[in-house]
């Protein structure tokens, strides 16, 4: 009996082990990438493998290579419990922001419209948009979001939406890859002075090696757009969504790098956005809320599911005025 237990438990080793060495691939293969996405479970499995090794009195060995897998993922994992603190300065305007993606297959809009009216956000990034749920936010939230730009793509899972409570100019559908996956740019005006780049987008999720090199090529993209609106005219920009991209992964790393973007899920635990139940077992951390310099993240909530197999995200944040190219601040409303 405890032989067939110890043989088990190293195949289980060999197993993970083998997984951890295939996840050095993420960035380059679509299947690696998916089990680096699993880091979480990997390490709650890891857990009592590596306490049955020693209860087992297996070869140190054994237990060194168990403990050197877990010591691997945590160290992808650090991200959860350290914060990034962002360039900023004194003068600001508090915004508050929240992504939901609400499935587009998701029968019931009253609990998708009960959970957008509770997130009470300023900004609200609806990705899989529908024609139906579009009407209803039309006819029932105008008046207190008086700003609404969308695109619609039945039967709806790469539409996208997104509504205001302040002022909207310069707003673009664009497509950083695929034309059957809109994003919307927005310029969101918080004072007479003071604005802010928004960009709510939705790239395909990397479930074969197609849609993997889409999903890149969007982030890619996007990273470079993200420093080009910058540079216009030194806003800071936010970017929010369902990036189908876990803070585990590689290629969000090399995103935020190449972008210049800092996530405000960082230093905020382990809590996952999908799929849509407390806990970690069955659930991933995809739905972004991301920021350039000149804006600090006040606090970040996932709330209750509404049907949804994501659940929404609200993010208090701070935005700051710019720095002008002699690095003094510009002078803006709140200065």
């Amino acid at each position: 009996m405890m032989s067939g237990v110890a043989a088990a438990v190293k195949v289980c080793v060999v197993a993970f082990v083998a997984v951890a060495c295939a996840g050095l691939l993420a960035d380059r293969w679509w299947l690696a990438e998916l089990l680096v996405s699993l880091r979480v479970q990997q390490v709650l499995v890891l857990l009592p493998i590596i306490l049955l090794s020693c209860l087992l009195k297996l070869p140190r060995w054994w237990l060194a290579c168990g403990v050197a897998v877990l010591a691997w993922h945590l160290w992808w994992l650090r991200a959860a419990w350290l914060p990034e603190q962002p360039v900023v300065g004194q003068a600001r305007v508090d915004l508050s922001v929240c992504t939901v993606n609400v499935r587009a297959d998701n029968p019931d809009l009253e609990a998708v419209l009960a959970s957008l009216r509770l997130c009470d956000a300023d900004v609200i990034a609806v990705v899989e948009l529908t024609s139906a749920l579009r009407r209803r936010l039309e006819s029932e939230f105008s008046a207190e979001y008086p700003h609404f730009v969308w695109t619609e793509r039945e039967p709806g899972h790469f539409g996208i939406g997104l509504l205001s409570r302040h002022p909207l100019r310069n707003c673009s559908l664009v497509n950083y890859r695929l034309p059957s996956v809109p994003s919307i740019e927005a310029v969101v005006q918080l004072s007479a002075d003071q604005s802010v780049h928004v960009i709510a987008t939705h790239p395909r999720p990397p479930m074969d090696s197609w849609q993997y090199r889409m999903r890149n090529e969007h982030l890619w993209v996007l990273a470079d757009r993200v420093r080009e609106l910058q540079a216009v005219d030194g806003q800071p920009v936010i970017v929010l969504g369902d990036l189908n991209l876990t803070p585990w992964s590689p290629i969000f790393g090399q995103f935020q790098k190449r972008a210049g973007l800092r996530s405000a899920a960082a230093g905020d635990g382990l809590e996952p956005t999908w799929y849509g139940r407390p806990g970690f077992p069955f659930g991933l951390v995809i739905d972004h809320v991301l920021y350039t310099d000149g804006v600090f993240r006040l606090s970040r909530e996932i709330l209750g599911g509404n049907g949804s197999d994501h659940r929404p995200v609200r993010v208090g944040l701070q935005v700051f005025c710019p720095l002008s190219e002699c690095g003094s601040r510009v002078r803006c409303a709140a200065c």
